[in-house]
């Protein structure tokens, strides 16, 4: 009985004591204010926060962090796009906002405690230079002041001067012209409002889809009919075309880059199949500069209901790419051309879908993954069948080596910042009186495009010469660079970009750990205007980092049987590297027409895509190691890992080239099979390099290095 009434005692007292613990959650914390202070419309002023990029997009809530406090108070801020805050005192509001992969921003407020058009200030300091704070008023439907702050983080990847670094696109990464071609055929077949293309280079022969199975077979009309032109003509849908011109608009040079069969569309009314051809006008000296912008204009632009607002004075946002003289006269004899283009290679298909890449609509740029020595599908469109026989046969080498490149296929929101890029030149085009721009017609407005589920981020990075003016590239690699670890890919043509040496140095000084591998393609020391800037570039990171960078190249390998010799000759070709592919620490990815030259990144008309994307990054990062490697090889993630990988791989085929230059690349095997030792596993190979004394044009200047 005692045990029994101790318990009675004891449990209201336990049930007193839970209920006093609990309390505090039932209620407004000592420093939060409460709901009723929060939701009362009661207040002088109404305080909005809109939590934003600094492109002036909404921050989704699952992505940002945003605390505001008034008076020292918390507000709790829930999900919305929009934080309304009633003012009912003069007093202070402090807000923070952060993001994942955005710079942190602080600011401070005051409010005067009136129902004055302007009661609210922002308090400026320097930490905020590089973010966008844009204070702006107007008077709600009864008449009360609504102050509304627009906050802007910056992004420590994208570039903040270049278009929106979009969310929910689809993106696939294609590794060779038989890949891309592949995807870009199934969607033209299917295109049925608008088609926009733009080429550096055009031939209406080159054939978009070569089957292994039945090319060697088809007929010159079923080959016609997979011809780039071919497949346009087939299509229902309207027709652009951009395509580059060389040397000045409607030069001495201008045709090179396109034929009959195109122009012929462009004299014509009746076809739905317009055609301009354009020239990049940029020449001789002058200052580069991104310019700034306010944060405000970006927000009237995007922003609903911005452009009605009344906005304070705010300082502009400068870019953080230092500006430069650039000299694009370093000729070794007197004389004065435009040498820039317009180098951009993109589709967008009825603007849901984009491709952006760094190949042409010509010949030499469609290749398997295979890269073969000998592949009947690189002859020329006229080839016979008895010359493509010859080639499969291995009996002679085909029209067009070995050749590696990269495309992007782009589904969503991006897609339509393509076309936007397309539209800007062609409007400009017919403004300045383009080739065959007479022809040409408006076009129509732009579209809408949804996000896609499950999509990532990316951003269409460009490089625009004025007056158009773009150079987000640029920064976007700046940006990379400065926020690298583990390690830096580039697989390249060119490795010739000074203006990107010192941020590189820079961060590997900074970074012990950090690496660079460079993939590039051996240097013409006779007739390659690069060949300074690339040697430069080679001995400066070569002797400043001798262990923690590569400079590399691919080689395609076969032997062939010479008849009535019974001899084996070897052939160790060089695989035509046009990539342009920019990785970092396996987040972030580059990929699109430019080349690591400063001509690329300064003025050349350029257009890649920039992808942030950890999942995306890594798995496209195998591929390209995969495509190295000796076949079946571990790809490993570790970059430490890795980059030994590259480096021994290296090393063993160099020994097999040695092996095979020894015996003159040919070998009497009455037969026999090669013997071991003699066959390189994978594709990649040391890259020589010379001294500068050993370049014939020194003098070419690091502006003006080839870009084509």
């Amino acid at each position: 009985m005692a045990r029994s009434l101790f318990g009675t005692f004891l449990r209201p007292l336990a049930l007193l004591a839970a209920l006093a613990l609990a309390a505090p959650a039932c209620g407004p914390e000592e420093d939060e204010l409460s709901s009723s202070e929060l939701d009362s419309t009661e207040g002088i002023a109404t305080l909005e926060i809109h939590p934003l990029d600094l492109w002036a997009q909404t921050l989704p809530a699952d992505v940002r962090e945003l605390t505001v406090k008034v008076d020292g108070k918390k507000v709790a801020t829930g999900s919305g796009d929009v934080l309304r805050v009633p003012l009912k005192k003069a007093g202070s509001v402090h807000v923070s906002l952060r993001a994942d992969d955005h710079e942190d921003l602080e600011v401070e407020l005051t409010f005067d405690g009136t129902a004055g058009d302007r009661g609210v200030a922002v308090t400026r300091d320097g930490d905020q230079a590089l973010a966008g704070v844009s204070l702006g008023h107007a008077r709600s439907a009864a008449g009360k002041p609504v102050h509304r702050l627009y906050l802007g983080l910056r992004h420590r990847w994208f570039s903040a001067e270049g278009r929106p670094a979009r969310r929910g696109n689809r993106v696939d990464f294609l590794m060779s012209g038989e890949e891309a071609y592949a995807a870009v055929h199934a969607e033209l077949t299917q295109a049925q409002r608008q088609v926009l293309v733009s080429t550096w280079w055009w031939e209406s022969d080159f054939e978009v889809v070569r089957p292994e199975a039945t090319h060697a077979s088809l007929s010159p009309s079923q080959r016609r009919a997979n011809t780039i032109l071919g497949v346009l003509e087939a299509s229902p849908a309207e027709k652009r075309v951009l395509v580059g011109q060389l040397w000045g608009q409607d030069g001495v040079l201008s045709g090179l880059t396109i034929d009959g069969d195109l122009e012929e569309h462009a004299d014509r009314t009746d076809d739905a199949f317009e055609l301009m051809g354009q020239a990049n006008p940029i020449e001789g000296r002058y200052r580069f500069e991104i310019p700034a912008f306010r944060f405000a204009d970006r927000a009237r632009a995007h922003v609903e209901g911005a452009d009605r607002d009344t906005f304070d004075d705010e300082p502009s946002i400068p870019s953080t790419v230092a500006p430069r003289d650039v000299d694009m006269t370093q000729w070794p004899v007197e004389i004065e051309l435009q040498h820039a283009s317009w180098h951009q290679k993109f589709m967008v298909v009825d603007h849901e879908v984009a491709f952006v890449g760094g190949m042409n609509l010509r010949t030499v740029d469609w290749d398997t993954s295979a890269h073969a020595v000998f592949d009947a599908r690189r002859m020329a469109f006229d080839a016979t069948a008895e010359e493509r026989a010859a080639v499969a046969a291995k009996e002679s080498l085909p029209d067009n080596g070995p050749r590696k490149d990269f495309m992007t296929r782009i589904e969503g929101p991006a897609a339509e910042d393509v076309a936007d890029v397309f539209a800007r030149r062609w409007a400009h085009g017919r403004e300045t009186g383009g080739d065959h721009a007479a022809t040409t017609t408006e076009l129509p407005a732009a579209t809408e495009v949804a996000p896609r589920d499950g999509g990532i981020q990316v951003q269409v990075t460009a490089t625009m010469p004025s007056p158009i003016g773009e150079n987000a590239i640029l920064e976007s690699w700046l940006n990379a660079i400065g926020q690298a670890q583990d390690f830096i890919l580039i697989e390249d043509q060119y490795f010739r970009a000074p203006i990107l040496n010192d941020a590189l140095v820079a961060r590997m000084n900074a970074v012990p750990e950090l690496k660079l591998v460079v993939v590039t393609k051996p240097i013409n020391e006779w007739t390659d205007p690069g060949c300074r800037w690339t040697y430069e570039s080679a001995q400066l990171f070569s002797q400043s980092f001798p262990d923690r960078f590569q400079l590399l190249s691919l080689k395609a390998f076969d032997t062939q049987v010479v008849t009535g010799f019974d001899e084996t000759d070897a052939h160790f070709v060089d695989i035509d590297v046009h990539s342009k592919l920019f990785v970092v620490d396996d987040r972030f990815l580059s990929v699109g027409s430019c080349n690591k030259n400063n001509r690329g990144l300064l003025y050349e008309g350029e257009l890649n895509l920039a992808v942030l994307d950890e999942a995306f990054v890594t798995a496209a990062r195998r591929r390209v190691l995969a495509a190295m490697l000796p076949p079946g090889a571990p790809i490993a993630d570790d970059a430490d890992a890795w980059f030994s990988d590259l480096a021994a791989a290296a090393s063993a085929n160099d020994a097999v080239l040695a092996r095979w230059e020894e015996e003159g690349l040919d070998l009497d095997l009455d037969g026999a099979a090669l013997p071991p030792g003699f066959t390189p596993a994978g594709r990649v190979f040391t890259m020589p390099f010379g001294s500068v004394d050993d370049c014939l044009l020194e003098s070419v200047g690091m502006d003006m290095t080839s870009g084509l």
